[in-house]
């Protein structure tokens, strides 16, 4: 019986961590020998008060743990099959040409009625396994062994938290989201009436913004019935072309935009409020507004987005480390070729970013070209690759796709709140760190903007240095040192949109009520509006207006703006203190912050305190911590007074809890 417990044990960890493969073969182990576990175990069953139940129970969990591996595998294959259908097509490089480019397309990804079934089973293996939780909770708060003595000591193993009883508890909660995440997205998915459309956004690290990289090219995805109908690969300015509303855009924009557009709706560092008002900016924009008239003529209906997927090029550079590099025609590309001689581009996970900055940047010098189409041709070659993908590729990158939720390489975004709710809690909703109510410890999240600066963030190297010190009475006091250096200058010569000197306003996030001590290395620098926006009509985004408007100066830091969250604002809870920070090629800055704030709980022997680390979307950079304990303290963790970390690889929030051990 312990064996069968630690079979499913197995199986239901490696069902969390997406491994379908393994997870297969151990709930089949789990349920193996004879007609089943049944037979195994029954014949032990009187050994035990509630025996008999909890044999059954066991096998039924078994049997509909492996019905759900196999249809999770089911609609992985699916995925994998739309991939060799999907229509993919450049959208117009004009603004306004095409109101939805994919609307054209009729031929479906797939047919949409494996998915949904496969889909539809998943619900129903869902249903039952959380009717045996219910049993399984019941009967194991009275199991318990009948031998005198108790010598087989199993209780311990498939009692009340532990041994599987508690790893399937912990995973149940999980569960019961995932059937309400179903219970709203299959009739959405399955919806033959409407064709919904999915925005995904392609951010540019190269050019930093608080909510990640800039939104230079974006995907419409359509879906009808199951299935993608079409996916219209776009360059953002032919939105932003089309965007004829007057809105007051963030002060630091000012130095280059008049307005507020919807290449810059990612200016928020928690990305469900960077999502929606991105979503918002396209919907005003006339390239999907549409014109509706009434009377005897009609216009053109307007296109609306159920949701947001944010990729970073990491995304792309694994498919390329997994399924190899891609190599284009440059005529495909648009790339002007020398002399009619026929050549080609390799795209590969190293060379990706700077391959296709390098087109990009070639096609806008050149009037009537279309340099961003690059992207839709890589994505058409991708897809073909990923569906003939064998399976280890596969299981390859379903292994990769953990870290990409992990790191902030994808996230996600839906209106629907059921939907939105299960994307929070699988980890990829992007959604800032939001302080309960009794929250002991520190936390720190440090954004750049990179502001007239062309593409130089690629050359720039980052390291910021966190150090906390827990006060003896309750108090951190801690030290933020952000150094940044700028290697432009070994950009090849031609790459001039590397070397530009680097302009970058750093926001740091704080907890709230923290208390500036000092602060070094920024510079004062006044942002003049560009046009007269109260003479001109211009309206401002409730959200961008609550943020200026608790935004002030500190009079004995001048170089330093403070900004304090609250609960209707975009950053609850936290201090935001914000400077401008300028690098030159070849050149290291250092910009310094000090600051207090007081703890929850004062240190005490088994007090535990809570370090949060959050970094944007698409940020890279070495992040030091070192937090030191009390005089008189050490870490339980370690047993030394100091605990440190330092990683060029840190996830998209890194969380670190310290109990503190009275010498």
């Amino acid at each position: 019986m312990s064996t069968r417990a630690e079979q499913l044990q197995q199986g239901i960890h490696a069902l969390k961590d997406f491994n379908l493969n393994a997870a297969a073969q151990q709930f089949a182990a789990a349920g193996s020998n004879g007609t089943g576990v049944e037979s195994v175990l029954g014949p032990l069953s009187s050994l035990f008060s509630g025996g008999t139940n909890v044999v059954s129970v066991f096998g039924d969990i078994s049997q509909q743990l492996s019905l759900l591996t196999q249809d999770l595998s089911n609609v992985q294959g699916d995925a994998w099959g739309m991939l060799a259908h999907v229509p993919i097509v450049n959208g117009a490089s004009a603004a306004g040409s095409s109101a939805d480019a994919s609307s054209s397309l009729s031929s479906p990804s797939a047919p949409s009625s494996t998915l949904i079934t496969d889909l539809q089973g998943i619900q129903s293996a869902l249903a039952a396994i959380d009717a045996d939780s219910a049993k399984l909770v019941n009967i194991a708060s009275s199991l318990r062994i009948n031998i005198p003595g108790g010598g087989l000591g199993l209780a311990s193993g498939i009692g009340n938290g532990g041994g599987v009883v508690g790893s399937y508890l912990s995973l149940s909660a999980g569960l019961h989201a995932t059937e309400t995440f179903l219970n709203a997205f299959i009739p959405w998915l399955a919806d033959a009436s409407t064709t919904h459309h999915v925005l995904v956004l392609l951010e540019n690290p190269s050019e930093m913004r608080p909510g990640g990289g800039f939104l230079g090219s974006y995907a419409d995805v359509s879906l009808r019935g199951g299935a993608i109908t079409g996916i219209a690969v776009h360059d953002i300015a032919s939105v932003d072309a089309a965007f004829t509303k007057k809105i007051v855009p963030p002060v630091p924009l000012q130095l280059e935009e008049n307005g507020w557009r919807p290449a810059d709706g990612n200016w928020f560092f928690d990305f469900p409020t960077s999502a929606s008002a991105t979503i918002a900016l396209f919907e005003q924009s006339g390239m999907y507004a549409g014109t509706v008239r009434s009377g005897a003529g009609s216009g053109t209906a307007s296109t609306t987005f159920d949701g947001v997927i944010a990729l970073t090029p990491q995304a792309m550079a694994d498919i390329l480390s997994v399924v190899g590099p891609i190599t284009v025609p440059d005529a495909s590309l648009g790339v002007a070729v020398s002399r009619g001689a026929a050549t080609s581009t390799t795209f590969t996970a190293d060379n990706l970013i700077p391959e296709i900055q390098n087109i990009v940047q070639e096609g806008q010098a050149r009037r009537g070209s279309a340099p961003k189409s690059v992207i839709g041709v890589l994505w058409k070659d991708a897809f073909a690759r990923l569906a003939s993908a064998n399976a280890t590729q596969r299981q390859d990158l379903m292994t990769l796709a953990a870290s990409w939720i992990a790191n902030k390489d994808v996230m996600a975004y839906f209106k629907n709140p059921a939907i939105e709710n299960f994307i929070v809690a699988s980890g990829m909703g992007g959604e800032a760190f939001h302080f309960p109510s009794d929250f002991n410890g520190d936390y720190l999240a440090v954004a750049n903007t990179d502001v007239n600066s062309d593409k130089s963030e690629l050359y720039v190297s980052s390291t910021v240095a966190w150090t906390v010190q827990i006060g003896s009475r309750g108090t951190a006091t801690d030290q933020v040192v952000v150094t940044r250096t700028h290697h432009g200058n070994a950009a090849p010569a031609g790459e001039w949109w590397y070397r530009t000197t680097n302009q970058d306003w750093l926001q740091v996030f704080v907890p709230g009520g923290s208390s500036l001590t000092n602060e070094t290395g920024g510079f004062v620098k006044r942002v003049p509006p560009p046009v007269n926006y109260a003479r001109g009509g211009w309206s401002t985004n409730p959200l961008i207006y609550a943020m200026q408007s608790s935004t002030a100066p500190i009079f004995a830091y001048p170089a330093v703006s403070v900004r304090n969250g609250n609960a209707g604002g975009a950053d609850p809870g936290k201090t935001v203190y914000a400077v401008w920070d300028r690098t030159y090629a070849g050149r290291t800055t250092q910009v310094t912050f000090d600051y207090t704030h007081p703890l929850y709980t004062p240190p005490a022997d088994g007090v535990q305190y809570e370090f949060v680390l959050e970094r944007p979307s698409g940020a890279v950079g070495d992040y030091k911590i070192q937090v030191d304990a009390p005089l008189g303290y050490v870490f339980a963790e370690n047993g030394l007074a100091t605990w440190t970390y330092d990683s060029t690889s840190t996830p998209g929030r890194l969380v670190v809890d310290l109990t503190l051990q009275k010498l």
